[in-house]
């Protein structure tokens, strides 16, 4: 069976122009490009029904991962195969007009997913009774908190169960029982075949949610395996920094020290 994720090689980097953008115009000298990888040579695939954590410090390329693999950016080299359907939670309100309704958002943003009439009636009524937020459904969404647009935002992602649910630290932003909720849906979705990729810092809900994490520390693939192996590295690895220590860890992908 294929990987519902398959992900080869992949690297993102661009070049960054010198300060002294003058001599760069006119000389056009190769010297004053000075090339920024945010990703190199990331290798990793995602089974049907398995949930994988993606773990890492601020700034190790977590969220341009989960853009490539969501479409939304470009790798500069390597592949991504993503077999069915793709639902993402990424950067809050991503996609939803500030003027228009949560209604109205919901209703657009299925329309541009090519779903039926029957599906987006459908949607729209899981998305009204899921984000629990009463009338705000039918009011602008510039009147939103950030909780009550990722009440939106998490319903309307999960309103079609797709074959691979992308979801970033979103939704912490939301109270404690609606985050109970939005697991237990991550859950139950996870149960019934579909794969996830999850991001978050807090370790715990990685271990108890994940099959397998991907640790990143400053665009390299440091480890990929299981997800109680690698949060004890990555929170080795954390222990070792504030330390002061002089030594870094590298790890293989069955977490041997090397």
């Amino acid at each position: 069976m294929r990987p519902v994720l398959e992900v080869k090689k992949l690297s993102k980097s661009f070049h960054e122009l010198d300060k002294n953008f003058i001599s760069y115009l006119f000389k056009k000298k190769k010297k004053n490009l000075r090339k920024i990888t945010i990703l190199d040579d990331i290798n990793f695939s995602i089974k049907k029904g398995e949930a994988l954590g993606l773990i890492g410090k601020n700034g190790a390329g977590k969220s341009s991962l989960l853009k490539i693999i969501s479409g939304t950016s470009i790798q500069t080299s390597g592949d991504v195969n993503v077999n069915g359907k793709v639902s993402s939670i990424l950067e809050l309100g991503l996609g939803f007009h500030p003027e228009l309704t949560g209604r109205e958002n919901v209703r657009n943003m299925a329309k541009l997913m090519l779903l039926d009439n029957h599906t987006i009636d459908s949607s729209l009524s899981f998305v009204e009774d899921f984000s629990n937020i009463g009338h705000y459904f039918d009011e602008p969404m510039r009147l939103y908190s950030s909780g009550m647009m990722v009440r939106v935002a998490f319903a309307f992602a999960t309103s079609v169960r797709p074959n691979l649910l992308i979801v970033d630290e979103a939704i912490a932003v939301g109270d404690i029982s609606f985050q109970r909720k939005c697991f237990e849906r991550i859950e139950s979705f996870k149960q019934k075949g579909t794969s996830i990729l999850f991001v978050s810092h807090d370790l715990k809900l990685v271990k108890r949610i994940c099959d397998k994490v991907i640790f990143l520390k400053e665009g390299n693939q440091t480890f990929f395996g299981d997800s109680k192996i690698g949060c004890e590295i990555y929170e080795k690895s954390l222990s070792t920094e504030n330390d002061d220590s002089p030594q870094s860890l590298v790890y293989n992908n069955k977490g041997a020290e090397r």
